[in-house]
């Protein structure tokens, strides 16, 4: 290791001491405070890299602010069960997204670690008149439906951007419809850098905060700051990708493909086991499909880290209209319906107490005690065999006022605690 060599190398204007927790992995410290004091220019950067980013959430995602109570109260309950199901610091980093677009069917970069296994490009959605004719229905249409919240959307996914030639235009049909120029991740930033250099000063103009480029390899990163000035790459995150980087892979997609193959089980729950960040509806203009997706770890039946809770295709901005409000519908109450089967999650151990229950995984435990029948409710939604109305009779004749067992019920709804993942 040659810290002073690697600032010559690459002009940094740096004295190496002065950010030594940033490279030397033997550095050790008692506290987060104790870096701080010592070193105040990681403390200036620490917090001028908290604001940018909570003012690219702050744009990009309206914490509160939604047209349809039903959409943002469905969402509210994803994000409380992914916190009970992925590690803190995973759980940190998930944004949950309201809607993610896909402009292209597969994507040319192909790594191998893809936590969503995005198949090889194939098609590519262009903006001709048809297309863009159906591109501003469907914003307009999710606009009018999701209101502000739509506003935390962004366009790619199984896909890079920049393989569709007219990314620029429907990026500009998004501003002008939603006043909110969407966040781009690229892994192509030099592919054709001069595109990539007026893109990002597009974006600025269209007051974007906040664009990431996917780091492949060490080469890649070296070449990164040779061709971007530190100006240009103040307002992007380099996603550290490379073999050297710390970050260990998603155990989701075709990195989970490859963990099974060395013996790395799901069950034994890896660090990280999803990539997905939308707690919404996943777009692809392509086939004009539209999924209802929610972060999971990667198992069996959700390989690529998130739930499928729905999905449709459509053809026109009217059609798209119907189908969204059906899947709003079939799968967003606001509260607990009778008809609903109560059973807990699978990922969650049921115990019985002498006063309640106890719900537990291998992030969280959840006590529910000090109340008599709370026991009775645990153990009726463990057998997972009776609807929400079928629990309120059965406690009813023990003497349970019905809007007593509903605030029970929709305690554990609100939590996402209960299931509620679609049928195979």
């Amino acid at each position: 290791m040659d810290p002073y060599g690697a600032c010559v190398r690459y002009g940094l204007k740096v004295n190496p001491e002065d950010i030594r927790p940033k490279w030397d992995k033997n550095f050790a410290s008692s506290s987060e405070e104790q870096i701080a004091e010592e070193f105040p220019l990681l403390k200036l950067f620490d917090q001028f890299y908290e604001q940018y980013l909570e003012r690219a959430v702050d744009v990009g995602i309206p914490i509160s602010s939604s047209a349809n109570s039903h959409f943002w109260a469905w969402r509210e309950r994803q994000i409380a069960r992914v916190g009970s199901q992925v590690k803190a610091y995973v759980h940190r980093e998930i944004s949950h997204f309201t809607n993610a677009f896909e402009l292209s069917k597969g994507c040319s970069v192909g790594c191998r670690f893809c936590g969503v296994a995005a198949p090889r490009l194939n098609d590519i959605f262009i903006y001709n008149p048809g297309n863009a004719k159906l591109w501003r229905e469907v914003l307009e249409n999710m606009t009018s439906i999701l209101g502000s919240a739509f506003q935390g959307s962004f366009c790619y996914w199984a896909t890079d951007p920049f393989d569709n030639p007219d990314y620029e235009k429907f990026c500009g049909d998004y501003y002008a419809i939603t006043k909110v120029f969407p966040q781009t991740t690229t892994a192509q930033a030099l592919k054709n850098p001069e595109r990539t250099r007026a893109f990002l000063e597009f974006s600025r103009k269209k007051n974007c905060l906040f664009n990431r480029f996917s780091i492949l390899s060490l080469k890649m990163l070296e070449q990164i700051h040779q061709e971007f000035s530190p100006e240009e790459l103040i307002s992007i995150k380099l996603v550290l990708l490379n073999d050297e980087a710390e970050d260990i892979k998603a155990h989701a997609g075709r990195q989970r493909e490859r963990n099974l193959q060395q013996g790395i089980a799901d069950k034994e729950l890896p660090d990280q086991g999803t990539i997905a960040c939308v707690s919404g509806f996943l777009f692809n203009m392509v086939e004009r499909s539209v999924k209802l997706i929610s972060p999971c770890n990667a198992n069996e039946r959700w390989p690529l880290g998130y739930i499928i809770y729905d999905q449709g295709t459509f053809t026109n901005g009217d059609e798209l209209n119907t189908l969204i409000q059906r899947m709003i519908r079939d799968h967003m109450p606001l509260t607990v319906r009778p008809y609903d089967l109560m059973r807990f999650r699978e990922d969650l151990k049921y115990e019985n107490l002498s006063d309640g229950f106890q719900l537990s995984n291998k992030v969280k435990t959840f006590k529910f005690v000090n109340d008599p029948y709370w026991r009775d409710l645990g153990k009726m939604i463990h057998e997972g065999n009776k609807t929400a109305e079928q629990i309120t009779q059965f406690l009813a004749a023990q003497g349970v006022l019905s809007e007593q067992t509903s605030y029970y019920l929709n305690v554990l709804f609100e939590r996402g605690l209960l299931d509620s993942e679609p049928k195979p």
